[in-house]
This record gives structure tokens, C-alpha cells and sequence, in this order.
């Protein structure tokens, strides 16, 4: 079967669309509680997007490389389009991923989130049996938002939030992030 490339590109950008939570069609952002907005959905659509990606490099071919690591240093961050509604770190994370280059090993959520935790930004807490991560008062003061949500069960639930200054903290910060060793298979920092 011969590849229609074309094709393979306008599907790219879809999921794209949808793994930023943006209707693909009318370009509308999506609800919060919408399925594609759940992390695990997100994080399998940006995985496609850069299995489309590759196959429209290698004009149709899938190739398997060993990834290098992730490297601050040879991302072009100047192109990270900040957006002034606050995003969530998967999002944030989502847009720093999309700037890597194709054989780069991409910056994992966790790597931020426990960065930021074990740097005073957000404390863990268990509820329900389930550890989450709030924003402590220095995180508030950074542009860290805990917003609560209603999903479509009716079930509350909360989310963290990045405003454009929390963003630029991020982005300003990935290479202690990495260096400290917190984008690691474990996603805790090494030592």
C-alpha cells in the first residue's frame, strides 16, 4: 500500500489539533472535561502525531532509532508560543515536546511537576488514596492556578494550572530540570 503523503500530513495536523485540546475543524478549544483533555489520551495522540511525523520525514517510511536524551540546550525555545490563558503541564510540556527535534527523547510531565514539588512550587498530598500535587503559596506567587473541574460523570475534581509567567519559569528552568536528573526513566532526580 502506497502512502497518500498528503494525507498523512492533514491527519498530523488533527491530532495535533486534538492533543491541544482544539476542536480540529472549527479550531474551538475543546471543554476541560473533554476526553481528549484526559492526560493518558493526550500524551497517545502526541505519540501518533510523532510516529505521522517520522513517516512524513522518511516519506512513508517508519524507521525505529535509538533516541538521544532530552537536551535543552539544542531546542530552539524562542519558538515556544506562549498562550496567555492558563494551560495545564501537560499542554506546557505538549509545546516544549513539539519544538525537540525528531530523535530527541522527549521531557516528561513528571520531570516538571516533581522538579517544582521538590523545589517548594507544589506540595504533594494524598486524597483518597491517590497522591495530588497542589500549588503551594510560592507557587501561587510563581502563576500556578488549582482549578476545579466537573467531569462528565459530574465527578469534581482538580487541576493545576500554568499562567504565561509559570510558563516562562518552565521554560527558564528545563536545563536544572534536566540536569538535576529529573527527566530520568524514574522521573524523580537522580542521587
Amino acid at each position: 500500500m502506497e502512502l497518500d503523503l498528503k494525507l498523512v500530513a492533514h491527519a498530523k495536523d488533527y491530532i495535533n489539533d486534538l492533543a491541544r485540546g482544539i476542536h480540529p475543524l472549527t479550531k474551538e478549544e475543546l471543554r476541560e472535561d473533554d476526553a481528549v483533555n484526559q492526560v493518558r489520551i493526550s500524551r497517545c495522540l502526541y505519540y501518533v502525531s510523532d510516529v505521522l511525523e517520522e513517516v512524513l520525514r522518511n516519506g512513508g517510511v517508519h524507521v525505529i532509532l535509538e533516541a538521544q536524551p532530552f537536551v535543552p540546550e539544542n531546542i530552539d525555545l524562542s519558538q515556544f508560543v506562549f498562550l496567555e490563558k492558563p494551560i495545564t503541564v501537560s499542554v506546557l510540556v505538549g509545546k516544549i515536546n513539539e519544538l525537540k527535534p525528531p530523535a530527541m527523547k522527549k521531557l516528561k510531565v513528571t520531570a516538571v511537576t516533581n522538579w517544582l514539588a521538590d523545589h517548594g512550587f507544589l506540595r504533594v498530598e494524598t486524597v483518597n488514596n491517590k497522591n495530588r500535587k497542589r500549588p503551594t503559596q510560592q507557587g501561587v506567587n510563581l502563576g500556578l492556578i488549582e482549578r476545579e473541574n466537573t467531569n462528565e460523570a459530574g465527578i469534581k475534581y482538580y487541576s493545576v494550572v500554568y499562567e504565561p509567567k509559570a510558563q516562562q519559569f518552565i521554560l527558564d528552568n528545563l536545563v536544572s530540570i534536566v540536569g538535576e536528573g529529573y527527566n530520568n526513566a524514574s522521573g524523580h532526580a537522580e542521587g
